[in-house]
């Protein structure tokens, strides 16, 4: 399956190996998140291209990228629903620090949601590193709650992670 959203103002591809430069820029202008991470405030392009390799085998995981009018700001990566896994996952999302902000990312959220809704999709789920106060704090504001705390790979590090899931209304029938 191909995974192409469109929104008011996103557009959503899967991304290509020759995307991973820039997502490195992604990455690189938000040291925080790296050091969240990696602990490390810069990664470099073999660091990114090991970790999106590692996740290429996950079954019906999606690397997306995020662009306005063309322009790339983001990076996305996420997990779909299947009849051996019920449920699907948002495990990564990240925008360019100069992007951040303007409801691009509630956007991306959102588009994936309908997506997911129309596909049957459930419940949607969602990993926070458990002291990220900003991601708790935007996940929490687009409805999504904790359901447990477990200790987690997170990168290159185990951490305290919050699960968070929204519950999806079914999509109505025309």
């Amino acid at each position: 399956m191909t995974l192409k959203l469109t929104g008011e103002r996103l557009a959503i591809r899967e991304l290509q190996r020759a995307d991973l430069p820039f997502v490195l820029e992604v990455y690189n202008s938000n040291p925080g998140y790296n050091l969240l991470r990696h602990n490390v405030s810069t990664m470099t392009l073999s660091e990114l291209e090991a970790e999106y390799d590692s996740t290429l085998a996950i079954p019906q995981g999606y690397w997306l990228l995020l662009a306005v009018e063309g322009t790339p700001v983001g990076v996305m990566h996420v997990v779909l629903a299947s009849d051996s896994e019920p449920k699907s996952w948002i495990s990564l999302l990240v925008l360019h620090a100069s992007w951040q902000k303007k409801g691009l990312g509630k956007e991306a959220v959102k588009l994936f949601e309908s997506f997911c809704a129309v596909h049957g999709t459930r419940h949607i789920h969602h990993g926070v590193i458990a002291h990220n106060e900003s991601a708790l704090r935007f996940w929490g504001r687009l409805g999504y709650e904790q359901y447990r705390q477990v200790e987690a790979p997170v990168g290159l590090l185990t951490q305290p992670v919050l699960l968070v899931a929204k519950w999806l209304d079914s999509p109505s029938e025309p």
